[in-house]
């Protein structure tokens, strides 16, 4: 099982339980042999509740209205059961509340949601000396492919290869631009692989060099995952280094311990 630092853990289950109180609920189901969405709740709709649920042919008007309302819900809620079950099976106290929307000190390239949205993927018109087939994308190198693999298990948004937005003659672009929507932020990841080799080494470091002088920070604006080779993808230090990025751009101060720890913590902590 995935372990999550404990502050991204509780940031992803307050944000999912936030919109889930903005979400309409419900199920689907069946009705004398029709198939029926069920709304138990809408938030636009005081008169619907669990004692006086509305029900919905599927095909009819407000059942293609309602259909992919509850298709989000059902998926969101059940992301959010699970996480609230791993953490209960983690620790003795329930999750902090969570300050939203949560706001980074100093964020230079105004790395946002926005920004994530507005990045164009595929920046990058080199060629592939060997390219690797992804689904439908054409990824560099192996190690790409794996990474992609990685953030797709830990339900991280990412688009390949998206441009920075600085001058750049070199044309030096990321592999992924990744997104940590819960806390309206994202990050560049560059995998470096063959790192056993001097010339490749070598490109890496003027690239990170220009990264630097652009004030993107390590683990800030940037995450690198240096790889000894394209054999040996180590996923525990990958995914360590993605989510240690996460947790590093959670401020201490958007989490509140006071109500969910016992009384014997709040004193030490006090």
């Amino acid at each position: 099982m995935l372990h999550l630092p404990i502050k991204t853990h509780a940031v992803k289950i307050r944000y999912r339980e936030q919109m889930l109180r903005q979400m309409v609920h419900g199920r689907f189901g069946t009705h004398h042999g029709c198939r029926c969405v069920f709304v138990f709740y809408d938030p636009n709709n005081d008169s619907v509740s669990q004692k006086n649920q509305k029900r919905y042919s599927i095909e009819s008007k407000q059942g293609r209205h309602y259909t992919p309302l509850i298709e989000r819900f059902l998926i969101l809620n059940a992301e959010y059961e699970k996480l609230l079950t791993d953490w209960r099976s983690t620790y003795v106290f329930e999750p902090p509340m969570v300050s939203f929307p949560i706001s980074n000190t100093y964020d230079p390239h105004h790395m946002d949601n926005r920004f994530f949205d507005d990045a164009t993927a595929k920046s990058n018109n080199i060629p592939a000396e060997h390219p690797v087939y992804s689904g439908d994308e054409i990824l560099k190198s192996k190690n790409e492919q794996m990474g992609k693999s990685m953030f797709k298990a830990l339900g991280i948004p990412y688009k390949y290869e998206a441009a920075l937005d600085i001058d750049n003659p070199d044309g030096y672009v990321p592999d992924y631009l990744l997104s940590f929507f819960e806390i309206d932020r994202c990050i560049y990841a560059e995998i470096c692989g063959m790192t056993d080799k001097y010339e490749y080494s070598r490109t890496t470091a003027q690239k990170i060099n220009f990264y630097s002088s652009n004030h993107y920070r390590p683990g800030r604006e940037i995450i690198y995952c240096f790889m000894y080779d394209k054999y040996n993808f180590d996923e525990d230090y990958f995914v360590a280094q993605v989510l240690g990025a996460f947790e590093t751009l959670i401020p201490d101060s958007a989490l509140d311990w006071n109500n969910c720890l016992p009384p014997c913590i709040r004193k030490v902590n006090s």
